[in-house]
C-alpha cells in the first residue's frame, strides 16, 4: 500500500582539505558519492507473545540541500505510515499484534554532497534550522558544574563565538581518544567523557556540544552512517555522528571532531564535511511521533521498538552499493511500498 508521505574566525573560512579517503575516481571533499543504500530490520530475534502490542519506529533517510534522495522502496510486514516528529525527523511506523512476520526493508538511492552548512539566509525564524531551537542542553549534557567550568576554562580571554567554538573544537581535538574499550562509552554522556577523555563519535560531540551550549551557542547533534571508501558495496558495522553549531556570520557550521581525531586532520574537519556519509536524524532527547511510551529516545538510528509500551532492544543491518553515474535519483518526498 502506497503511504504518503584557530581561535580566529577566519578559521570558518580558510580550510585544510585534507587528502583524498575514498575511491581512485573520487574525492569526498570536492565529489558527491552515490549509492544505493539498504537498512533491514529481521524481527525474527523477538519473541513476542501473539497478544501483544508491537510497535515499531525506523528512521527515514533525511533529504536537503546536501543530500538528494530518491523515492524510498519500503517493504514491511504491516501497514505503515510515514511520520514527521518536532525536528523535522521522519519515519516509518508500524504496529500490529504479536510478532511481526517478515522482516523490513527500507532501499533508497542517495547522492551526497561534501557540505559547508546552512547560510543565515538558508533558514526562517521558527522553522527546523532556527538557532534558537537549539539552546537547551540534552538530558545527557548537563550544564551545571563540570562542562560549564570547562568551557569557561578554555574559553577565558577569547571575545567572539567564533574564536571559542575552535577553542573548543581544539581541546575535544587534542585531550579525547577514539576508544571504545570497556564500558560507558557510546551514550553521548558529556560528564564521562570529559573525566575519561575517550569514546566515540557520540561521546567526542557530547562535549563538543556542551561547552558551545554552556556559552550560549547553539549547537545540535547529527546521526547517520558512514560510506567506506571501498570496496564499491558491502556492509555498515554502524552509525556515525557529527555536529554543528550556529555562527551569527556563517550560519550553521559542521564540525566532525572523532573524525578529525581518528584521521589526524582537524582543520580539514572544521567547518567542513566531506560526502562520505549518509545523514538520518537531527536531536538528542527525541519523541518520535507517534510518541513511543518508555520516554525521550537518546538518539534515533536503529529500531525503536515497543512490546506493550516496554522498549525492546532491535538490531538491523545496513549495506551500501556504489551507484553508475547514469543512475537518475528521483524524490525524496515519494514513498514506494512493495509489501502490505
Amino acid at each position: 500500500m502506497l503511504r504518503r508521505i584557530a581561535a580566529a574566525a577566519s578559521m570558518l573560512v580558510v580550510l585544510d582539505p585534507g587528502p583524498a579517503c575514498a575511491t581512485a575516481d573520487a574525492e569526498p571533499w570536492e565529489d558527491p558519492r552515490r549509492v544505493r543504500f539498504e537498512y533491514s530490520v529481521d524481527f525474527s530475534e523477538l519473541d513476542v507473545p501473539d497478544a501483544a502490542r508491537t510497535r515499531v519506529w525506523v528512521p527515514y533517510p533525511w533529504s536537503g540541500e546536501s543530500q538528494k534522495t530518491g523515492p524510498v522502496h519500503i517493504d514491511a510486514p504491516w501497514e505503515y505510515r510515514v511520520t514527521s516528529d518536532r525536528s523535522g525527523n521522519r519515519m516509518i511506523y508500524m504496529e500490529g499484534r504479536g510478532q511481526p512476520p517478515a522482516r523490513l526493508t527500507v532501499r533508497f538511492d542517495v547522492e551526497r554532497l561534501p557540505y559547508r552548512g546552512i547560510p543565515r539566509s538558508g533558514f526562517t525564524r521558527g522553522g527546523i534550522d532556527d538557532p534558537q531551537r537549539y539552546l537547551d542542553a540534552p538530558r545527557l549534557i548537563p550544564l551545571q558544574g563540570t562542562i560549564t567550568e570547562l568551557a569557561g576554562d578554555v574559553g577565558e580571554g577569547l571575545d567572539s563565538n567564533s574564536e571559542k567554538v575552535w577553542a573548543f573544537y581544539d581541546y575535544v581535538y587534542r585531550t579525547m581518544s577514539y576508544d571504545k574499550s570497556g564500558t560507558g562509552w557510546g551514550r553521548g554522556d558529556a560528564i564521562w567523557a570529559c573525566d575519561n577523555k575517550r569514546g566515540n563519535c557520540t561521546d567526542f560531540h557530547s562535549l563538543f556540544i556542551g561547552m558551545a551550549l554552556s556559552e550560549e551557542i547553539p549547537a545540535r547533534f547529527v546521526i547517520g552512517f558512514p560510506l567506506p571508501s571501498e570496496p564499491e558495496a558491502g556492509s555498515i558495522a554502524g552509525y556515525h555522528c557529527w555536529a554543528e553549531f550556529f555562527d551569527d556570520q556563517r550560519g550553521w557550521t559542521p564540525i566532525d571532531a572523532s573524525e578529525a581525531r581518528k584521521r589526524g586532520q582537524k582543520t580539514a574537519y572544521f567547518g567542513a564535511l566531506p560526502s562520505d556519509r549518509v545523514q538520518f536524524t537531527l536531536g538528542r532527547d527525541l519523541t518520535l511521533e507517534p510518541p513511543q511510551d518508555s520516554g525521550p529516545l537518546n538518539y534515533f538510528i536503529y529500531p525503536h521498538v515497543e512490546i506493550d509500551g516496554e522498549h525492546r532492544p532491535m538490531t538491523a543491518k545496513f549495506s551500501y552499493e556504489t551507484l553508475a553515474e547514469s543512475v537518475v535519483i528521483g524524490d525524496a518526498s515519494k514513498t514506494e511500498a512493495t509489501g502490505n
